[in-house]
C-alpha cells in the first residue's frame, strides 16, 4: 500500500496548525486543553510511520527500477526531502513546548539507507593441466535479494480518539490547494482563533470587574447589617431598662396607695369646708 504525499502534506498542516495554536494559547497565559498534547503526538507518529515507509519504498524502487514510484506517478527526492524536513521543523516546535519536550527524541527518524547489492567476488581461475578431463556440469550463480518486509509499516496505524480527525472532505479541499493556498487558509484560522481569544479574554476581564463590584457592595451591606444589628440591641437595652423603672413605679404605687389616698381625701375635704365659710 502506497503512501500519498497528499495525505501526508494534509496532516504536516493540521498538525502545524495544532502546534500553533496550542503555542499561542501558551503565550496568552492561558491554560492549553491537555488532549491537545497527546493529538499532536499522535499525528507526528504517524507522520513518521509514514514518511519511513515513504522513505522504503523509495530505497526500494530506486534498486530495482532505479526512479521513484507512487500510486503510479513519479515522486521527486526533493518533495520527499521537503516534507522530511517539514516535519523536522514541527519537532524543533515541539521542543519549545515544556511538555512535549521529553517525546521529541521518540519522534525523531532514524536515517534510512537502500540496501547495497552484494558485491560479485571474482572466481580463481582454472590451473590449465595437461590432462585433458571432461567439464563438469556449470555451477548456477545465486543471486541474493534483499528481504522483502513481511508487515507494510503503513498497515500499523495508531488508535485515534477522534476518527473524524482527518476527514475525506477536508482532504478533498486541501487536495485542491497549492503550498500559499494553504498558508493563507492556515493564517486566517489562526487570525480568527485570535479574535475569538481576544473577545474571550475581554469578556473574562469583564465577568473579573463585575465579580469586584458585586464583592464590595456585598462588603457594604454586611456593614449596614451590623450597624443595624448594634442598633437593635441598643434599642431592646434602653427598652429593658424603662420597663424595670416603670415595674418600680408601678411597685411603689401599690405599696404607699392607701396612705396617698387619704391625704388626697383630706386636702379636698379642706378645701371643702373654706369654699362653704367664704
Amino acid at each position: 500500500m502506497s503512501i500519498s504525499t497528499t495525505s501526508l502534506s494534509v496532516k504536516l498542516n493540521s498538525t502545524s496548525s495544532l502546534l500553533l495554536e496550542r503555542a499561542r494559547i501558551i503565550s496568552l497565559n492561558l491554560k492549553p486543553n491537555p488532549s491537545s498534547l497527546s493529538q499532536i503526538i499522535r499525528n507526528l507518529t504517524s507522520i513518521k510511520l509514514d514518511l519511513d515507509q515513504l522513505q522504503l519504498e523509495h530505497g526500494l524502487d530506486q534498486d530495482q527500477k532505479g526512479k521513484l514510484i507512487d500510486d503510479g506517478s513519479e515522486v521527486g527526492k526533493g518533495e520527499i526531502e521537503e516534507l522530511c524536513e517539514r516535519y523536522d521543523k514541527l519537532l524543533e516546535m515541539l521542543s519549545e513546548d515544556e511538555l512535549g519536550k521529553a517525546k521529541v527524541n521518540e519522534l525523531r527518524r532514524e536515517e534510512r539507507r537502500s540496501p547495497l547489492p552484494p558485491i560479485p567476488t571474482p572466481s580463481p581461475k582454472p590451473i590449465p593441466s595437461p590432462i585433458q578431463t571432461p567439464t563438469s556440469a556449470e555451477v548456477p550463480s545465486l543471486h541474493i535479494e534483499p528481504p522483502t518486509p513481511g508487515i507494510q509499516k503503513n498497515d500499523l496505524k495508531p488508535f485515534k480518539d477522534y476518527p473524524d480527525e482527518y476527514d475525506l472532505d477536508e482532504e478533498e479541499r486541501a487536495a485542491g490547494m497549492n503550498h500559499n493556498e494553504m498558508l493563507d487558509h492556515q493564517q486566517m484560522m489562526m487570525n480568527d482563533q485570535d479574535e475569538r481569544l481576544n473577545l474571550l479574554s475581554n469578556s473574562i476581564g469583564r465577568q473579573n470587574d463585575l465579580s469586584v463590584q458585586i464583592g464590595s457592595e456585598l462588603d457594604i451591606h454586611h456593614q449596614l447589617l451590623e450597624d443595624t444589628d448594634h442598633a437593635m440591641d441598643r434599642t431592646a437595652h434602653n427598652l429593658n431598662r424603662a420597663k424595670r423603672r416603670l415595674d418600680k413605679v408601678a411597685g411603689e404605687a401599690r405599696q404607699y396607695g392607701s396612705t396617698i389616698t387619704i391625704v388626697v381625701l383630706i386636702f379636698i375635704l379642706l378645701i371643702l369646708i373654706i369654699v362653704f365659710k367664704t
